[in-house]
């Protein structure tokens, strides 16, 4: 039996979701969570194969709940639901550890494939996130000099951000965005702001 964990802010998509599976034979919700926070308590404590998590949730976004979950549990297997299937959302969704990806527009049948399949310990993409994943421009080589932590603020600094409001966004001080920015403008040899948002055009890293 496969035990799977919903975790959705809507009530109606997470009731939908739970009468959809529990008529499975090998599939059981073993919980549903209205919030981030609520989800992170209780999957900290109940064993669950897989979770589908909704990517925008009102305390905390799916991913960052993911990254978490992931930290206390290396082996925690989720899907990622979205209404976006953008190659931007589904790179983000697998570097957060997610195994599988679903858009909003995906069929019910799907989802319950999308379950077994990350249950069997394989990867699972809707066909319009594999697509548009397989057909993204290359990032450009310079990108893979940059820690993670550089590349989240680098993906903040390229929108036009200030460092205070990136600060705010990462929960870090701006004194060490400021530290994260010199080292990314060194890597990419690049000045200043402006360079940095011109570079992102260039490469068209701002069509998302």
């Amino acid at each position: 039996m496969i035990s799977v964990a919903l975790v959705d802010d809507h009530i109606m998509v997470r009731s939908g979701f739970a009468q959809l599976l529990n008529v499975e034979h090998d599939i059981e919700v073993k919980g549903e969570y209205s919030s981030a926070q609520e989800a992170f308590a209780a999957l900290l404590h109940i064993k669950v194969d897989v979770a589908v998590i909704d990517i925008s949730m009102p305390d905390e976004s799916g991913l960052s709940l993911l990254e978490h979950l992931r930290k206390n549990n290396p082996n925690f297997r989720a899907i990622i639901l979205s209404i976006y299937d953008s190659a931007s959302f589904v790179s983000k969704a697998i570097e957060a550890g997610a195994c599988g990806y679903l858009s909003k527009r995906c069929g019910p049948g799907e989802l319950v494939t999308a379950i077994r399949t990350v249950a069997a310990g394989d990867r699972y993409l809707c066909a319009d996130a594999l697509f548009n994943l397989s057909n993204a421009p290359a990032a450009p080589k310079e990108l893979d000099e940059l820690t993670k932590r550089e590349r989240e603020v680098f993906n903040h600094l390229i929108k036009g951000k200030g460092v205070k409001e990136v600060g705010a966004e990462l929960a870090i001080s701006h004194k060490t965005i400021h530290v994260h920015r010199a080292n990314i403008l060194g890597k990419l040899g690049l000045s200043n702001n402006v360079e940095l948002i011109r570079f992102a055009l260039q490469h068209k890293l701002l069509v998302e």
